[in-house]
């Protein structure tokens, strides 16, 4: 339907663009703003206290106004005093309807309400601007009431960008343009959606994937693919150019197999597949609005373009293509900011020119309103170029402190604020300041009633509940943000029927499908709760609903929170038994402060000893883990040149082997391998406890391109470990947040990389010298050819032999004859025998077993589990021992 007709092209007097919040809205004609400006705000409240101070004592004067005169009014809500225009009068001028020209609400006032203005305050200008929208007419005579509440729902209690088009020449309201929220205009248009495909596939399960992550510090090669100022522009990564390439080509595959339904029509915020009306080729898209029944705005979210596209356009998506995450990273120029007060045709085409069609260098130095700061180097030029000092040379641009503040380290201070609502909350926090600051009556607050209190984290108004009651004190809780406090009495006012009007923002809820362990939460549970939620972006689904709140679903990344706490033993299934053995503590005993001390120490240690059980539990039925008998390939038993990618010692060094098969099969894992770990990240970081010890597999994230890997542990540290990537064979040192356990089906098809011990091994040391580890990656650097002797299904043995002018040297006479030489002048420890030697130890140089050997365990991590436990019940029994001696 039509609500409005252009009414021609109109010219911009000024270029002025501010934030105003919309306080009312009649229709697009008519609607009044209030700007965001300190000094406006400090007007209105001096306005506000002067009106209370003049007026707030009875009086038995009367005053008839008149129709255009503005008079003191009390508001018929609150009863406060606030200057009013005189609108008209009934007949016998008892009632007056009043425009608060402060606010821009309406009102019928009786006359006794109403006073003669002080002339102090009439110099001042009304604090709520009139406005209209530039370039539209109502499509009838007048603007019709679904037209009306279709925009009101856009901007209403919003705060907006607004830009001056024409002021007033005979009348008293301006026009403007009005630039909406991206939320305000998605929820206008799911409303208008939801009214008119009842009964139609929306596909509402294809949500928009993750955005690329980067952290500060972070340096990428870029291209910008678009752009609309220096502080507001888009780039895609110059190394995932392959990913998005090969994306392209499984979307075109996915589309000429899958036509859309005749009952698609995507809710606006989901994602699907959208033909680009340039080159007809299929991208990822996401829905953004109707514009009508057969037309739809779609936003390509790896491209950060959009256009309006019909709906025989759009086809389903399927989850696999959902899986990688969006490509495109919005960023703004760090350092810089606008001459004026926005950026200039000259810089913006002077900044396109320079940055277009050329690879960047960009460092990310914080994040600001969605958008990543960085600083950017061209460095395809001679010298290399800052291009914010360029464009700050040119006098295109004035220098700006470089904010380096991320967006996850907000300020702290003040209580968390929801992002649905967070405008409105944003207008209503200037309300409430504006009240509170101008009550200057006594309260006396009652428990179970609502008020406004200051909350002691920012020293700010927010609306509270009253919970309890002390001499000078007041417990209560802040129904916006959850917080519950103890404030002084003097820090808490009334509050009035308007600033109620907005549904309190914090509701109670708790995590369904999931009980405490015992009779309530313990610590450790709360924790890792904390750690799979806070800060995080959740998926919520209400499953109940009783007097105490919702009872809701929580889902991190694709991963379920209770799911997660029950995978740790952290919580259980409502009507299953706990899996813990809980100590008993407290039983009468003689010695009751010994006997408690004693329980406690038992309490401890037991607890651990679970922890450490739930490991060893999780290695043997086949949970991700971190194995070290994982499955090596043999080497083809003729005369070759190795490739050795690395080395530990010459009982231990991994070699290259052949490429098995067409890579289609390496292919189809990587591609599983990726999707495990998006999807477990979370629940699996928070869940591992125990470190990967060398010689295990793992999974971890490149650094380079931050996608997934197969790799084995080289060496371990205390904060980060060195791995090699098991398909390919480079080597890189990595935090250990970037490594996770990986899953038995992940490990069907073989490393590229195999195991190999130097052949001779029986004579080998258990502890290798430094000096003859040097030695061997020396000769190995030096070019050498292998044999294979054996394969014992774990590691493949070698023969060795170095090249020479004269002959061949065989490397490992080479090592036993420089140990001989070591063993005549220092005594070395024996080896050990081989039937003893500790399966696993990868430091130490020996090569994992097979189970078909006689070794004392078959797994490192059983064995390592085991020693810590062995380790707990000593120190137990050390302490109970101290105990008991020290009660006799």
């Amino acid at each position: 339907m039509v609500y409005m007709t252009s009414s021609g092209v109109y010219t911009r007097l000024h270029d002025n663009r501010a934030r105003a919040s919309v306080l009312e809205f009649y229709s697009p004609g008519r609607f009044f703003i209030f700007f965001q400006s300190s000094e406006l705000l400090e007007a209105l409240t001096n306005i506000t206290s002067e009106l209370q101070r003049l007026y707030g004592l009875p009086s038995a004067s009367s005053h008839v106004p008149s129709a255009g005169e503005v008079c003191a009014v009390q508001f018929s809500c609150d009863l406060k005093w606030y200057r009013g225009l005189i609108q008209t009068l009934t007949h016998d001028k008892k009632m007056a309807n009043v425009l608060y020209i402060d606010f821009g609400n309406e009102e019928d006032v009786p006359v006794d309400r109403i006073r003669s203005l002080a002339a102090c305050l009439k110099t001042f200008s009304p604090c709520a601007m009139e406005c209209c929208i530039a370039g539209v007419l109502p499509a009838v005579d007048t603007w019709s009431s679904e037209c009306c509440a279709a925009v009101r729902s856009m901007v209403a209690g919003s705060v907006v960008t607004v830009c001056l088009v024409k002021t007033p020449e005979h009348g008293h309201s301006y026009t403007v343009d009005v630039l909406l929220p991206m939320d305000a205009m998605t929820n206008a248009s799911l409303e208008n959606f939801r009214r008119l495909s009842d009964g139609k596939d929306d596909n509402a399960w294809a949500q928009p994937p993750e955005p690329l992550t980067q952290a500060v510090g972070d340096s990428l090669s870029v291209v910008i693919i678009h752009f609309q100022s220096p502080t507001d522009f888009i780039v895609q990564k110059v190394d995932n150019a392959r990913v998005i390439q090969d994306l392209q080509l499984k979307l075109r595959e996915h589309c000429s197999q899958v036509t859309a339904p005749k009952d698609f029509r995507p809710a606006p915020g989901t994602v699907c597949c959208a033909q680009f009306s340039e080159d007809k080729q299929w991208y990822r898209a996401k829905i953004l609005a109707y514009s009508s029944e057969e037309r739809v705005c779609v936003g390509y979210i790896d491209f950060g373009n959009s256009e309006e596209v019909d709906l025989s356009l759009l086809c389903p998506i399927s989850a696999s293509l959902l899986e990688l995450p969006m490509q495109v990273i919005p960023c703004g120029l760090a350092g810089v900011q606008p001459i004026g007060e926005c950026w200039s045709e000259d810089c913006i085409a002077a900044f396109k020119s320079r940055v277009s069609n050329r690879i960047l260098q960009v460092e990310i130095q914080g994040a600001q309103d969605g958008k990543v700061l960085v600083a950017m180097i061209d460095e395809a030029s001679d010298p290399q170029a800052n291009v914010a000092e360029l464009l700050i040379s040119a006098g295109y641009a004035a220098p700006a402190a470089a904010n380096t503040r991320s967006e996850s380290q907000a300020d702290q201070t003040a209580p968390p604020v929801q992002s649905k609502g967070q405008q409105q909350l944003i207008e209503l926090a200037a309300q409430l300041k504006l009240h509170c600051e101008a009550d200057t009556t006594s309260f006396v607050p009652k428990v179970g009633e609502p008020c406004c209190a200051v909350y002691p984290g920012d020293g700010t108004w927010h609306r509270a509940m009253v919970k309890g009651l002390s001499a000078d004190k007041v417990t209560v809780t802040f129904v916006d943000h959850g917080h519950s406090m103890i404030v002084e009495a003097s820090h808490v006012r009334s509050i009035t029927p308007k600033l109620l009007k907005l549904p309190f923002q914090a509701v109670g809820c708790w995590l369904a499908g999931v009980e405490p362990l015992g009779s309530d939460w313990s610590s450790e549970s709360l924790l890792l709760f904390l750690t799979l939620v806070d800060g995080k972006q959740l998926s919520a689904r209400v499953v109940s609903v009783t007097e105490r709140g919702f009872g809701v679903e929580l889902e991190s990344r694709g991963q379920s929170v209770a799911t997660a706490l029950v995978f740790d033993y952290q919580a259980r299934v409502p009507g299953k038994l706990a899996k813990e053995t809980h100590v008993k503590t407290g039983q009468p005993h003689e010695n009751g402060g010994k006997a408690n001390e004693l329980s406690q120490i038992q309490v401890q240690t037991t607890r651990q000893m679970e922890a450490a059980c739930k490991e060893m539990s999780a290695v043997s039925l086949g949970e991700p883990s971190f194995p070290v008998d994982w499955k090596a390939v043999a080497l083809p038993f003729h005369r070759f040149k190795p490739g050795v990618a690395a080395a530990i010692n010459p009982s231990l060094f991994y070699v290259l082997g052949p490429v098995q098969g067409d890579g289609k099969k390496l292919q189809e894992l990587m591609e599983q391998l990726g999707a495990y770990c998006c999807k477990h990240q979370t629940a699996l970081s928070a869940a591992v406890r125990s470190r990967p010890a060398p010689g295990a597999a793992c999974c971890t994230q490149f650094t380079v391109d931050n996608a997934w890997y197969r790799a084995v542990v080289l060496a371990v540290g205390d904060n980060e470990a060195k791995v090699i990537y098991a398909d390919y064979g480079n080597m890189e040192t990595v935090p250990f947040s970037r490594i996770l356990p990986i899953p038995e089906h992940l490990l069907q098809l073989p490393f590229r990389i195999t195991r190999c011990t130097l052949f001779g091994q029986e004579q080998f040391p258990a502890v290798w010298p430094e000096e003859v580890t040097k030695m061997f990656e020396a000769a190995l650097s030096h070019g050498v050819f292998a044999t294979v002797h054996s394969f014992d299904g774990s590691a493949n043995a070698l023969s060795l032999t170095l090249p020479t002018e004269s002959s061949e040297e065989q490397v490992s006479s080479m090592i036993l004859d420089d140990l001989r030489a070591r063993n005549k002048t220092h005594v070395s420890p024996p080896a050990a025998p081989k039937s003893e030697q500790s399966p696993g130890c990868g430091l130490f140089g020996q090569v994992p077993k097979t189970q078909n050997q006689k070794t004392s365990c078959c797994c490192l991590s059983l064995k390592t589990q085991m020693d810590h436990m062995e380790q707990l019940l000593e120190q137990q029994l050390s302490l109970i021992k101290q105990i008991v001696g020290q009660t006799q």
